[in-house]
């Protein structure tokens, strides 16, 4: 690749994702490393975790660009060697710092970002309408319909076309016949914006996960909700910065894509059963 630091990474990715829309107190930008060391490859991952460390330095990279940050609000209060941050909460951090790579996370700027927009929403035919939450220059959400001039569907229909798109459905509360006209959609775990979808009186709500109660709340309203799984959600994230890194003029081949080390599943009941 043409001759890139850590920091001309960072700053390429806060020109297509300004830091001045993420959240307050968000985790977000360069966490390990140093902006002047040279970048060879780099490693896009949902999460900066023990795995995606490891799987990024077997796969010739120096930099793991994700958009779920290594540690959140409060720092690491060690740094030891361990599988996860259930055991240590800087293990990330040493990991990554034993490998040689640097951890670069974008985070809820990604979230508000305007190319985003339509993630959620042009994979299963919504049509994006409006801002759920105004933030900067894009939204925390969208407000959307059905497109190619449908007023409605069936909002076992809409379940399906996630299933389909994203490759699963975690939960979908609401009648299967109920025609919804109005979509409300937030990635990751959107429990701070059901507020803003009830104000929106929209039909239907699609989110990654919520609690129970926010169901609940939602479900009170006579709002719809599908929740695809908070990975399900944001996975195509990795795609968004890929495709911004190469916008910017780094090699597609000198980018990795990486699947995550877990994913959640659904049993299905036995024939017998």
């Amino acid at each position: 690749m043409a001759q890139f630091s850590v920091g001309d990474i960072e700053r390429l990715l806060f020109e297509a994702y300004p830091a001045t829309d993420a959240l307050p107190e968000d985790r977000f930008g360069l966490l390990v490393g140093d902006r002047a060391a040279p970048v060879r490859r780099v490693a896009i991952a949902l999460d900066q975790s023990v795995p995606m460390v490891d799987a990024a330095a077997a796969a010739g990279c120096d930099l793991l660009v994700a958009h779920h940050p290594g540690f959140f609000s409060i720092a690491p209060d060690s740094f030891l060697k361990a599988a996860s941050a259930a055991t240590s909460s800087g293990a990330v951090v040493y990991r990554a710092a034993q490998k040689g790579v640097a951890l670069l996370a974008m985070h809820t700027n990604l979230d508000c970002a305007p190319s985003a927009a339509s993630m959620l929403l042009a994979p299963v035919g919504l049509e994006y309408l409006s801002p759920l939450r105004p933030n900067g220059a894009g939204s925390l959400g969208q407000i959307a319909r059905p497109a190619a001039g449908r007023a409605s569907l069936p909002f076992e229909e809409l379940v399906a076309a996630y299933r389909h798109a994203f490759g699963g459905v975690a939960k979908a509360w609401g009648d299967p016949a109920r025609q919804v006209a109005s979509v409300a959609v937030c990635s990751g775990g959107a429990g701070e914006v059901v507020p803003d979808v009830v104000r929106a009186g929209v039909d239907c709500f699609v989110t990654g996960e919520l609690r129970h109660h926010e169901a609940v709340w939602l479900a009170d309203e006579g709002i719809a909700l599908i929740e695809l799984g908070h990975d399900v959600s944001e996975a195509p994230y990795r795609f968004e910065l890929q495709k911004a890194l190469v916008a910017a003029g780094l090699p597609p081949t000198d980018t990795v894509v990486l699947e995550p080390s877990a994913r959640w599943w659904q049993p299905m009941p036995r024939p017998w059963e």
